[in-house]
């Protein structure tokens, strides 16, 4: 058996496709196929079973998932200690940071550590969809739910709060909503299908469960912009709707206040500049608590 198989394993696993699968890997779908082929060959198991929507685990690959993770995780890990064993001051952080929280906080507060430390460079990819852990690409991870899979250390730096906002002209226009009633008159923005799994919105339909959005988007940075523009009323965090003078809406109803998390990979927190850009991070956000808190 190919060790570098078990990562076309994952990959076809997490996306069930094998086109989405070659973007992430960087090669073409026949090569997919074929590595995959190989693999199940290896083994003289079937992992997959092709349906018309995409490819589906079967019983023997769901059991074999779980042990790919870790055996890909422990690959990654020695690759990692070769190439960290000097544990210079220099070299790759990878972090990975909700959407809006990465832009408005950390990146306007990195300017003295990238003056302290010139050798570190940091990768920092930003995005409201959590990070899957498991795959362990991120060697330091922030985000508002508390992981359930992946070999991480985590802490809580903070809280983040989120209520109701909606832009000052739009309530002068439309008025102010005074209860959920009144609520259903007005233009509610949401959150794409595939991401009502999100605190934000699962807090908001169980405030709301007869609520139909009229708009419905996939980032933060959408949801801001079509507040701001006076399209409608979102769930935002209160940092983000405070900054931009954002007006809150139904302030009678308790704030979605969730915690906010950092988690290290445990590998990587043995390396000095792992835990340099950490405690950097740190004080970032203990500094801003308030702001987070609203």
């Amino acid at each position: 058996m190919d060790w570098n198989d078990l990562k076309f394993f994952l990959a076809v696993a997490e996306s069930r496709s094998l086109s989405a699968a070659s973007r992430r890997l960087g090669v073409s779908t026949s090569t997919v196929s074929r590595r995959i082929i190989a693999l199940e060959q290896a083994l003289g198991l079937s992992l997959f079973r092709h349906h018309f929507d995409g490819y589906e685990l079967t019983e023997a690959g769901m059991k074999l998932q779980r042990p790919a993770e870790q055996a890909e995780t422990s690959l990654k890990a020695f690759e990692r200690s070769a190439k960290d064993s000097s544990d210079t001051l220099s070299g790759v952080v990878r972090i990975d940071a909700p959407e809006l929280l990465g832009q408005q906080f950390l990146l306007p507060n990195l300017a003295g550590f990238l003056q302290d430390y010139p050798g570190i460079q940091l990768d920092i990819r930003s995005s409201v969809r959590p990070v899957q852990l498991a795959t362990q690409q991120s060697d330091i991870v922030l985000r508002i739910v508390p992981p359930e899979r992946g070999s991480y250390r985590m802490r809580s730096v903070g809280k983040v709060a989120f209520g109701l906002y909606a832009n000052r002209d739009y309530v002068e226009t439309h008025g102010q909503p005074s209860n959920d009633r009144d609520l259903q008159s007005h233009r509610m923005i949401g959150w794409s299908e595939e991401l009502r799994y999100l605190s934000m919105s699962v807090w908001l339909d169980e405030l709301f469960p007869d609520l139909q959005p009229a708009m419905r988007l996939s980032s933060f940075t959408a949801q801001l912009t079509a507040v701001e523009s006076g399209l409608g009323i979102a769930v935002l965090p209160c940092f983000a709707a405070n900054r931009t003078e954002l007006v809150p809406v139904l302030t009678d109803i308790p704030r979605l206040i969730l915690d906010l998390w950092l988690l290290v990979q445990d590998q990587a927190g043995r390396i000095q500049r792992v835990q340099i850009v950490k405690e950097c991070l740190v004080k970032i956000l203990t500094e801003s608590s308030g702001q987070l808190e609203g």
